[in-house]
């Protein structure tokens, strides 16, 4: 048997109150007056699609974040490899520096050496 609710009072039941103990005859007058109506169970939201983008947004965030993770780890990586590089040339710098003042040197010393000497 079908569950009709109140939607207004009638007697003793309150507007929302389920409709009971009363005959088909009653039931039919107080339908066709509109003071209650058949029950309906609520309706499942329609799918409209938000709940399907909302996983593949989700999914989408979770392999950018990764992607994020995996730059910065590379980035570290490459500051840290890059650090190394300007030391080196640092050193290598300083090394040729070395050379040249070595070479100067050598170089009038024997220019200093190949000069012949007045006496």
């Amino acid at each position: 048997m079908p569950k009709y609710i109140a939607k207004q009072s009638i007697g003793q039941f309150m507007p929302g109150e389920e409709i009971k103990g009363l005959d088909a005859k009653r039931i039919q007058a107080l339908l066709a007056s509109g003071a209650i109506e058949e029950y309906q169970e609520p309706e499942e939201p329609k799918e409209d699609g938000t709940a399907a983008r909302l996983a593949e947004l989700e999914k989408a965030n979770t392999d950018l974040t990764a992607t994020i993770k995996l730059m910065t780890d590379e980035k570290v990586k490459s500051d840290q490899e890059n650090a190394e590089l300007k030391a080196k040339v640092a050193e290598l710098e300083k090394a040729v520096a070395d050379s040249q003042a070595a070479l100067k040197k050598a170089t009038a010393e024997a220019k200093k050496a190949a000069t012949p000497t007045e006496k």
